[in-house]
């Protein structure tokens, strides 16, 4: 090796070919997200690949390891040779594994946008079915579309089992057990820590869940006119039993002739960020061949941020247009100056923490006030009662995706429907629904497949954004948190910061103590 090389030529000669590409590969994911097109999922697999195979340089990573043993006092050079090694570790593999992953990825993203469920031969889309969920009094109805949003699993489930395979390959082949622990790993994540975290949060919140659950099954039986052993998934209002199951079919009513899209607009502006140029460039609304979830993406780790979304005026559309904006004004807010390898988050749970933080406003007493002019004191009350309730819901439901991960990975040749119904029923405390045994309920889920090892992070997010909301609300010396002061706050001691810190180190800079789960558990035990 040319052991005069300088770090600052290989950083450039590097970066300058990888900004290029990934750059490429973002605007194909958009097309392929945005269409469906089968020629976009071939170019995304093409580019997908090219990107990978650049971490996959072995003369490239002997540079990285003699660089980082030269210790460098520039922070900003240790911190960019940390992340590129980790990156190279999750690439260094055969070029023929490297193709295989980026092809069965595409394909799998493809099929998944382009899937439509049918009830009784009639196609209906996700935003449909969920709409049946959250306000069908009708049983059989409801059943059907609960039934109907787990088809889309059983032309999955081969596909995503054949990508665990090949995803374990490529982590044995750099020496760890699984994927499932490599992407922990490479992620500054410890294991052990972070079940042990789970396994707290479970236990202190249990007795809090126990008592929801049975006002919840109460409350649904005397909905639904069934004995509470009748009651099953398709009683609640979403898919995958994570929202509020007894929020009020009256809040919708609230926001059925609101325009969403100007109240986000509204929300973010008394925080002083001006979405119009994002706005511009995302796609907001249902059209064939399009993803029917939403997220957020930074094309450039520089100004071109985008977020796909399918708005419909109601409080899940709401809730889902504040998370995927809270998610880009982190991405537009980091420091441009910054090293190109630093221009975004140290790790999904960060940006996750503030996306979930901006949408859980949508449940608070002062959003509904300010922006939609309630003024039921029942109603307000009842949603300050439900945010509780959806956060230990979608805990559990957390709980039971981690867990399900974690041992699908270990042995991805189980019958994994069994696996997923048995931590239905110990994390939720409910029997599994019948009839389940052929079925794929799990692959349903589009992390599982498309988003691999990232659910733990909402959870983890969830707990740092109770922290930021105590944190907010002091700050802005106020009941709410859409403030300057408090947006000030954030860009200057978190967004700005990009990955010039590891996760838990940014966490610690922004709050000045570690990382904590008291301000999350507090909200879920009041």
């Amino acid at each position: 090796m040319n052991q005069n090389k300088s770090i600052d030529k290989f950083l450039e000669e590097f970066i300058s070919k990888a900004e290029v590409k990934e750059e490429q590969l973002n605007k194909a994911v958009w097309i392929l997200e945005t269409t469906g097109n089968a020629d976009a999922a071939d170019l995304v697999a093409s580019l997908s690949n090219e990107f990978r195979v650049m971490f996959s340089d072995e003369k490239a990573y002997e540079d990285l390891i003699y660089f980082k043993n030269q210790n460098f006092s520039d922070p900003l050079i240790s911190r960019q040779i940390d992340i590129l090694i980790k990156q190279f570790k999750m690439n260094m593999l055969p070029k023929d594994i490297l193709k295989d992953l980026s092809i069965k990825e595409a394909a799998l993203n493809q099929t998944y946008a382009n899937f439509r469920s049918k009830i009784d031969g009639k196609i209906f889309t996700e935003n449909e079915l969920r709409e049946i969920l959250k306000n069908e009094k009708q049983v059989d109805l409801r059943k059907k579309a609960w039934n109907a949003s787990k088809e889309v699993g059983v032309i999955l489930a081969p596909k995503i089992v054949e990508l665990v395979e090949l995803r374990n390959k490529a982590a044995k082949h750099m020496g760890y057990d699984n994927y499932f622990d490599m992407m922990l790993d490479l992620s500054d994540i410890s294991k052990d820590e972070l079940f042990n975290t789970f396994d707290d949060l479970k236990n202190q919140t249990d007795n809090s869940f126990s008592q929801v659950l049975l006002d919840v099954n109460d409350t649904l039986s005397k909905w639904y006119d069934v004995n509470m052993d009748e009651l099953g998934p398709w009683a609640h209002k979403d898919p995958f039993c994570q929202m509020d199951p007894i929020e009020s079919p009256n809040l919708d009513e609230y926001f059925k002739d609101k325009d969403i899209l100007k109240i986000s607009k509204s929300f973010y502006e008394k925080m002083g960020f001006d979405l119009e140029t994002l706005i511009k460039r995302s796609d907001l609304y249902e059209k064939e061949g399009k993803n029917q979830h939403a997220f957020c993406i930074s094309i450039d780790r520089k100004n071109d941020v985008r977020t796909l979304n399918n708005i419909k005026p109601n409080i899940q559309w709401m809730e889902t247009l504040l998370h995927e904006f809270g998610h880009a004004i982190y991405d537009l807010s980091i420091d441009k100056d910054l090293p190109w390898l630093l221009r975004e988050h140290p790790h999904v749970l960060t940006t996750e923490a503030i996306a979930l933080l901006m949408g859980r406003q949508v449940y608070t007493k002062e959003f509904l006030q300010e922006f939609l002019d309630v003024t039921d004191e029942k109603v307000l009350d009842d949603v300050h009662l439900g945010l509780k309730r959806r956060q230990l819901f979608f805990s559990r439901s957390a709980f039971m995706i981690t867990e399900f991960e974690a041992k699908m990975y270990e042995d991805p040749t189980q019958d994994l429907n069994n696996l997923w119904w048995s931590l239905f029923e110990k994390y939720y405390k409910t029997s599994r629904p019948e009839n389940r045994e052929k079925k794929a309920d799990w692959a349903a889920k589009y992390h599982v497949g498309l988003a691999p090892v990232y659910y733990y992070s909402y959870l983890l997010g969830e707990v740092f954004a109770s922290t930021l909301q105590k944190e907010l609300l002091n700050i802005a010396e106020d009941d709410k948190i859409w403030k300057k002061t408090a947006a000030k706050f954030l860009k200057e001691k978190m967004f700005s910061k990009g990955s010039y810190y590891r996760w838990d180190h940014l966490i610690e800079h922004v709050t000045e103590k570690p990382f904590s789960s008291d301000a999350w558990i507090e909200d879920c035990s009041n």
